[in-house]
């Protein structure tokens, strides 16, 4: 099954993105989400071997560099994607979009999402604009995602789960009135 012949499960939201216009009939990303660095993981064995205190300085040390690399590639990512917006909702398929900027229907663009703050966890895809819409007294925007990395779209898949799950447990704790 394609990914237009499927269906994803959508979520409002409010998230931090940037965005980028694309030259007409350019999809190719700017963005690339291995840039992001994998916290590397030591072996019980290795772990076991360290003198003590150690693990909790070299843990330490990594949340601190995290934090720098955060810093480091939001002001990139402000440079590359000048358009700061604010995601509404969001799904594998698209998301809708508000900006200070104004855009066109058949525009294309590339956007960076920004799904956590620590660690930093960044989605990139480019799309069309296909629908302009007024959401609780403003407008927005609806991008439909043309292209996109597996990997890119897993994440997000993943983040509308673990949101649906939170919803659900909220609901399910919550008293009923």
């Amino acid at each position: 099954m394609s990914v237009a012949e499927r269906t994803f499960a959508r979520i409002e939201t409010a998230l931090k993105g940037y965005l980028r216009i694309l030259p007409t009939g350019s999809f190719t990303p700017l963005f690339n989400s291995s840039q992001e660095s994998a916290t590397p993981q030591l072996s019980e064995a290795a772990q076991a071997s360290m003198p003590d205190g150690l693990l909790t300085y070299l843990k330490n040390m990594n949340g601190k560099l995290n934090s720098i690399l955060s810093l480091l590639t939001q002001q990139s990512l402000q440079e590359d994607f000048p358009v700061p917006v604010l995601i509404h909702d969001i799904s594998g398929a698209g998301l809708r979009l508000s900006a200070s900027h104004e855009f066109r229907l058949g525009q294309d663009v590339e956007v960076v999402i920004a799904l956590g703050s620590q660690p930093q966890t960044l989605a990139g895809a480019t799309g069309t604009l296909i629908r302009e819409e007024e959401h609780r007294g403003q407008r927005v925007w609806a991008l439909e995602f043309k292209e996109m990395r597996d990997s890119e779209r897993e994440k997000i898949v993943q983040f509308v789960v673990s949101r649906q799950r939170e919803q659900l447990r909220e609901r399910h704790l919550s008293p009923s009135s």
